[in-house]
């Protein structure tokens, strides 16, 4: 059996800019083995590679010298066919130079007068595309150039199939109900001067539009964590399971402590995603859900245009300090929504 290594040790968000791609990759070599490598941001979500012949391997975003070498190691003592580097880490593109006997396939980047790998470094990858960030216009999506590595380049997305609930939970039937997710991320909402007071009228005018809001927030414990506690119903999923009786009447629900798989199926069942621009806002694009993606006011337009989702139902916001104007500008959104 042949083996393949995917590299995507980058960020959750930016894993499902790429998840298209990865499985198209996958399709392509349904009978060699295949090792994904995530980072410790997206290792949460290595349940949507759940297929006999993918194996699973986690690595820091900073990939450690401790990794590198072990990364060498199964190199060296493996048949790898292929390795498709899928983040631009400057030790992946050094490889080739060792391993010429392996194809490897690339995604590269021009940004400004940078080039990740340069010139020199490129000549030894078999195949590349190039993200080009100097581009004014809206630029290729990066399942796109990813699709263009592969041998066919016909989009097949991903089924996300045979998915089972954790911690003995079955979430999705606890909230057959509409209501909107809204995540709260404290660094960016005390930047802007937003006290509790201020979050709960937002809630409220949430609460008339889409009946019910289930509220996530930073995993650190913070003093608006303890203040949501207080002040609404909370279901902590460290401590639920099925026989948990739930009282999910109440119009605001805070979850704590939701992991990676409930919290996939949070945003795939929500009627509106409202969050900071993150994880939330990308998983909930890439599953078409409704979004109002928030927005400090410094976008970096780059970004912003290389990312911005394929999703009709995707509104932005930027933030700004509490008043009833940004209250009137929110609440036109969740009308049209």
């Amino acid at each position: 059996m042949k083996k393949i290594i995917i590299f995507k040790n980058d960020r959750a968000g930016d894993l499902f800019h790429s998840l298209d791609g990865i499985n198209q990759i996958v399709n392509e070599h349904k009978k060699d083995k295949i090792e994904i490598y995530l980072s410790n941001y997206s290792e949460g979500f290595s349940f949507l590679f759940d297929r006999e012949n993918i194996s699973i391997k986690i690595i820091n975003y900073n990939i450690t010298i401790k990794e590198k070498i072990n990364l060498l190691k199964t190199i060296i003592l493996s048949s790898v066919q292929k390795i498709y580097i899928l983040s631009p880490k400057k030790f992946l593109f050094i490889l080739p130079l060792f391993f010429k006997r392996i194809k490897f396939y690339a995604i590269c980047v021009n940004e400004g007068n940078k080039k990740r790998p340069n010139e020199f470094f490129r000549k030894f990858l078999y195949k590349f595309e190039i993200n080009d960030r100097n581009y004014k216009k809206k630029n290729e999506s990066i399942n796109k150039l990813i699709f263009k590595l592969c041998r066919n380049n016909n989009l097949q997305i991903n089924n996300l199939i045979n998915i089972e609930p954790i911690n003995n939970f079955d979430f999705q039937k606890k909230i057959d109900f509409d209501y909107c997710h809204f995540h709260f991320k404290k660094s960016l909402f005390k930047k802007k001067g937003w006290t509790f007071d201020n979050l709960k009228e937002l809630l409220e005018s949430i609460v008339k539009s889409k009946n019910k809001v289930l509220l996530t927030s930073d995993i650190e414990e913070t003093e608006f964590n303890i203040i949501f506690k207080k002040n609404f119903y909370t279901v902590n999923f460290n401590t639920v399971n099925n026989d948990s009786k739930l009282d999910l009447n109440n119009s605001v629900i805070f979850l704590e402590n939701i992991k990676s798989l409930n919290l996939f199926y949070l945003i795939k069942n929500s009627s509106l995603v409202i969050a900071p621009h993150g994880t939330m806002t990308v998983v909930a694009s890439y599953l078409k859900v409704p979004v109002i993606d928030i927005f400090d006011k410094t976008i970096n337009t780059i970004a912003f245009r290389e990312y911005k989702p394929n999703n009709l139902k995707y509104n932005f916001l930027i933030l700004k300090p509490f008043s009833q104007r940004l209250m009137y500008k929110i609440n036109k959104f969740l009308e049209n929504v």
